[in-house]
């Protein structure tokens, strides 16, 4: 998931994304103690859940700028995180739709429980590999800017976390024996392309490794209808006996699973 935490003190801000980050290791939680900082996060980036504090000491206070979150990020769960227990203030940020109030010092209990009462689902990553290839973030398909893109990254999932070199992805790209600075270069445009991309939803670029031009993928960072096919769950959408339909190299894989 992806969290954003407003604090006007530097400390309050790494407490709480520390805990977040023990709470959600392979998430992105970004800290802010500069409410444009937040904003313009918000405005690249589909966050799931922003903490904020009330006193800010800006202009707009840490209500006002609830209210303003609420209206322009309709799915956005919010928290109020705060040195306040009054009574009023409760109230008032209540009355604003946010999902809670927690007051300082929270512990990484308290934020695992607030967490747990969102009203907005918290969106995630989701790879379909059976009947044609997909990437969803919630229910909503994840575009990228280069259509090589999204085969690239379905060739190293289809890979299951070996290691892959560039020349195996120039293959899969560019005819045989094609070659030369600008492919090589293209290769690695496309691998930042991915990362990026994914990096919008929450997932660490470190997803995808390199080393010395071998790239492989961290499998314990997607949820993937083929690993989890391959780990005996139950997945209703195997039995279609189609695999990646849209990527030819794909077919031997096909071949070994539905015979």
């Amino acid at each position: 998931m992806i969290t954003v935490t407003l604090d006007d003190e530097q400390l309050a801000v790494n407490s709480l994304t520390r805990r977040l980050k023990r709470i959600d290791p392979n998430g992105t939680h970004e800290g802010f103690v500069r409410m444009e900082d937040m904003l313009d996060f918000l405005e690249n980036n589909q966050a799931d859940i922003a903490f904020v504090d009330i006193d800010l000491g800006y202009a707009v206070n840490g209500l006002d700028l609830t209210k303003h979150l609420s209206e322009k990020y309709p799915g956005l769960n919010i928290f109020i995180y705060t040195g306040h227990s009054d009574a009023d203030y409760r109230v008032q940020a209540l009355d604003l739709y946010v999902c809670g109030y927690l007051v300082k010092p929270v512990s990484e209990e308290d934020i695992r429980t607030a967490i747990t009462k969102v009203r907005t689902p918290i969106r995630e990553l989701r790879v379909q590999c059976f009947g044609y290839f997909e990437v969803f973030y919630g229910t909503s398909p994840v575009k990228f800017e280069r259509r090589d893109s999204k085969e690239i990254l379905a060739f190293l999932i289809d890979k299951r976390g070996a290691e892959v070199s560039e020349e195996e992805l120039r293959v899969i790209l560019f005819k045989e024996g094609e070659d030369g600075d600008e492919k090589r270069t293209y290769i690695r445009n496309i691998i930042d392309d991915i990362r990026k991309t994914l990096g919008k939803y929450g997932v660490p670029k470190e997803m995808i490794s390199n080393s010395k031009g071998f790239y492989s993928i961290d499998t314990s960072m997607l949820r993937c209808d083929f690993y989890d096919c391959l780990d005996g769950k139950n997945v209703p959408s195997a039995r279609l006996g189609q695999y990646m339909e849209q990527y030819p190299w794909a077919a031997g894989v096909k071949k070994h699973l539905f015979g």
